[in-house]
């Protein structure tokens, strides 16, 4: 199959035509992929040395097709479409016993670089390829039955694709991390593809007001389309300050989805009494941001994860596909579609942060 590979970290990944993938295995499925987002994640992978193994294949967004399924595999079967899930819940240690698949210990060598048997299904000239997830820089993959979630709809793969990371990551962090209420006021830090989530989350919600935060004019624009009702250029202002003219008190919920320490603090310093402050970005493990223990304890304010929004898939995959369905969730607008051959020069705009969400179409 054709697939693009990281050999090097801070090196472009290199496409070949001659990557072999194996036949599942027990409790996995085989998937033609229809298309994968590229996320900032994937760029993070491929820079920061010893992470993730390499050589590797990248993405972690993705849906497909399933084309063969392993021995004893009935959940599924040939020609079911899919969303793939990177974290594919086992259904028996303490945190999906807890509902709370998305934290699942049970199969974590899924996200170390193999399969959850420790083996790789990839390799190329006879070399292991080490597993990223879902790895869906490529046109076939190999996952966990629990990590290739059914959908019984028409969407374009591109709408689907997102939902295996973006949506689900940034919708979920306003409605089950955050549980934002009607009338709440949000504020969302990064208007990337997770970041405009959660403003659409938010709206679903009924938050009465959702500041848009960022430093590119063309995403704010884009988050007013989607439901922000004001937006802050924060290359121009102080975004704290900001915040405060529009909402005297605070924020009843910020997020922030860079994982920056700067922006971490300021998402910290915005909530109102009672609030939450919703870390949603992948931040280096060195970032340390201060928090103000006084106004935490005295003032009753919350500082939370969010991992993989707090997803459960049986609730969650239908409730946003549903969402697609009717319009309430708008996709369109934020989609750049690519070809495989086009996803060096994608890893080349998020960091120059002028992309939205680029899909590579299969």
């Amino acid at each position: 199959m054709r697939a693009a590979i990281l050999h090097e970290y801070n090196t472009p990944m290199i496409i070949h035509n001659n990557v072999v993938v194996d036949d599942p295995k027990a409790g996995e499925v085989l998937v033609k992929i229809g298309a994968s987002g590229v996320c900032r994640s994937d760029v993070h992978s491929s820079e920061w040395a010893g992470v993730q193994p390499i050589p590797t294949l990248l993405g972690h967004e993705g849906a497909g097709t399933v084309v063969a399924v392993g021995p004893d595999v009935t959940e599924l079967a040939i020609g079911d479409r899919v969303v793939l899930m990177w974290v594919a819940p086992c259904g028996s240690c303490k945190m999906c016993d807890h509902e709370r698949p998305a934290l699942c210990e049970g199969q974590g060598s899924y996200e170390l670089g193999f399969a959850v048997d420790g083996t790789s299904r990839y390799s190329l000239e006879g070399e292991l390829i080490h597993h990223y997830s879902c790895s869906t820089f490529s046109e076939y993959t190999v996952v966990p039955v629990e990590g290739a979630i059914k959908v019984d709809t028409d969407l374009p793969w591109e709408y689907l694709a997102l939902v295996g990371c973006a949506v689900t990551t940034g919708v979920g962090a306003a409605i089950n991390t955050a549980n934002v209420r009607p009338g709440d006021s949000v504020a969302v830090i990064g208007c990337g593809g997770v970041g405009l989530s959660v403003i659409q989350g938010a709206r679903i919600a009924g938050a009465s007001t959702i500041i848009a935060i960022d430093t590119n004019p063309g995403k704010l624009d884009l988050a007013t389309e989607l439901g922000a009702t004001n937006t802050i250029n924060s290359s121009s202002v102080d975004a704290i300050e900001a915040v405060r003219k529009i909402s005297p008190n605070g924020v009843d919920h910020a997020f922030e989805a860079l994982g920056r320490e700067t922006t971490i603090q300021q998402a910290i310093d915005m909530t109102t009494r009672g609030g939450q402050t919703t870390l949603i970005g992948m931040a280096k493990a060195e970032v340390r941001p201060s928090i103000p223990a006084l106004d935490v304890v005295v003032e009753e304010r919350t500082i939370a994860g969010s991992w993989y929004g707090s997803f459960v898939p049986a609730r969650d995959i239908p409730k946003i596909v549903g969402w697609l369905e009717t319009g309430d969730l708008k996709l369109d607008a934020i989609i750049e579609r690519i070809t495989l051959d086009d996803v060096n020069t994608a890893f080349d705009r998020i960091r120059s942060g002028e992309a939205n969400r680029q899909v590579i179409i299969f």
